[in-house]
């Protein structure tokens, strides 16, 4: 993938993300105003659950498919490789499911005290399967970066999704049985609409020899996601377990505004993994390396000093007289920076994620999210009894700050990098001073102002012109 194309495809993939993060962002109102923040605290650990058995059903063969598909060349080996892997993931989500199946009770008793969410955590784990199934044909296209196909699928599947929660959430009151059949629905008629993408990359036959290759790569893989998995949602189920439901759901709903910044993390991940290998095996990779670190930082605090900033004003606007977001859930707010600077971190694990694909370590993924996933539980037990929702998010963030710098230690004498040290230092500085100046000065005027200056100092100080830090380009 060249320069360009690799430009293209983050801003398909940021397009799309941002796409489908913002029909999210039009349900927030609509569940702020119609479910309460208890009822939220339900549907966020409901959620957890879901987070981690997603893990589960990938078994961390998106990895395996991204390398070996792109490291063969032999086109009839890359349908075994993607038909091997799509006829495993069947396999073992048919296994997982039949579990969940018969132990949904016994998890509903555990996290709610009560049996009483059993049938909603059967119809997560039937959902789980059939998205599994829809992830692995998406990231197919992506591997092909086929970018415009796979965002336009995408794009489909979440505006129906919108449309049911419309129709089940808002028209018939169905509260959080309403949003995840939606999902369900969503999700299944998706599968429906991308099973002809498959049609000429699918062989009904799983490989041994490749499957043994296969699994090797992904286990470690699958350990260090279920741990990362751990570090985003572990602090839902410890605040229920030290403050209850209701803190839950208000932690949970500021954190879903914060997650416009995994929108970006995400888009930049999917287009780096390949490129970065590709452009890793091309020898020439030092300056681009370098360039490609300063933009991702850049436009990280760009979207840190936005969001932190201009997400309380939300909380205060009305139509009508009517919220646009319940202040009952505005206590949440201050967690807002520090998730975000979380996933900051979070992104900077993908950019050093190279050399452990590169070498075949994956074991250096699962040690990073191993030391991010115990800093994170030790810290959340340890801060929430004294500053409450304000310790699960430094928790958040400091695991992750953690594991990204694990993997920048092990990769430094590896992935030769030549860093835009002046730059970095303005960006970053230059970032922090001025959230600080607005989260202690609350006024939107100021806010403004404070935004405009950062673009000014990124363009006249830092030399970073504006329209390049989104096309992410070489030069």
């Amino acid at each position: 993938m060249n320069n360009s194309k690799f430009s293209k495809s983050v801003a398909w993939y940021g397009f799309g993300n941002l796409f489908i993060r913002s029909l999210s962002f039009i349900l927030l109102p609509l569940y702020s105003n119609l479910i309460s923040t208890k009822e939220f605290g339900d549907f966020a650990l409901l959620m957890s659950v879901y987070a981690i058995g997603v893990v589960l059903y990938q078994f961390g063969m998106q990895g395996a498919l991204n390398k070996f598909f792109i490291e063969e060349e032999s086109e009839e080996k890359k349908k075994l490789i993607f038909s091997s892997i799509f006829n495993s993931i069947i396999l073992i989500g048919i296994i997982f499911t039949a579990i969940f199946w018969f132990t949904a009770p016994q998890i509903s008793l555990t996290i709610f005290d009560n049996t009483k969410y059993s049938y909603l955590l059967i119809l997560i784990i039937i959902t789980i399967l059939v998205e599994t199934l829809t992830f692995f044909i998406l990231f197919l296209l992506k591997t092909k970066e086929l970018a415009r196909k796979a965002v336009t699928y995408s794009i489909i599947g979440s505006v129906i999704n919108l449309l049911l929660n419309i129709f089940l959430v808002y028209y018939y009151r169905l509260g959080v049985p309403g949003i995840i059949l939606s999902q369900f629905i969503a999700s299944t008629i998706l599968l429906f609409l991308l099973i002809n993408v498959i049609r000429d990359d699918y062989i009904p036959k799983i490989d041994g020899a490749i499957f043994r290759v296969i699994f090797r790569f992904s286990f470690p893989l699958l350990l260090a996601n279920l741990l990362t998995a751990g570090v985003n949602v572990a602090d839902r189920f410890i605040l229920n377990h030290l403050m209850g439901r209701e803190e839950v759901g208000i932690y949970s709903f500021s954190y879903r505004i914060a997650i416009v910044m995994n929108v970006f993390v995400a888009s930049f991940s999917t287009a780096w993994n390949p490129h970065s290998l590709n452009l890793f095996y091309s020898n020439d990779y030092k300056q681009a390396f370098g360039k490609t670190l300063t933009k991702l930082v850049a436009l990280s605090c760009v979207l840190l000093l936005v969001v932190s900033l201009f997400a309380r004003h939300l909380f205060e606007l009305n139509i009508n007289n009517i919220s646009i977001f319940n202040p009952a859930y505005k206590a949440g707010v201050v967690i807002i920076p520090l998730v975000l600077i979380g996933y900051i971190f979070n992104g900077i694990s993908s950019f050093y994620s190279v050399y452990p694909a590169i070498s075949n370590k994956t074991y250096h993924f699962l040690f990073a999210d191993l030391i991010a996933f115990g800093s994170n539980i030790i810290l959340n037990f340890v801060l929430i009894p004294k500053i409450g929702i304000l310790g699960a998010a430094f928790a958040t963030a400091v695991g992750f700050l953690f594991g990204a710098t694990y993997l920048f230690f092990i990769s430094r004498d590896e992935i030769k990098i030549k860093y835009q040290t002046r730059d970095l230092s303005i960006i970053i500085i230059a970032a922090l001073l001025f959230l600080l100046i607005g989260l202690n000065l609350k006024n939107l005027y100021v806010d403004i102002i404070l935004v405009l200056a950062y673009f000014l100092t990124l363009h006249y100080v830092a030399k970073i012109k504006i329209d390049q830090i989104f096309r992410f380009s070489q030069n």
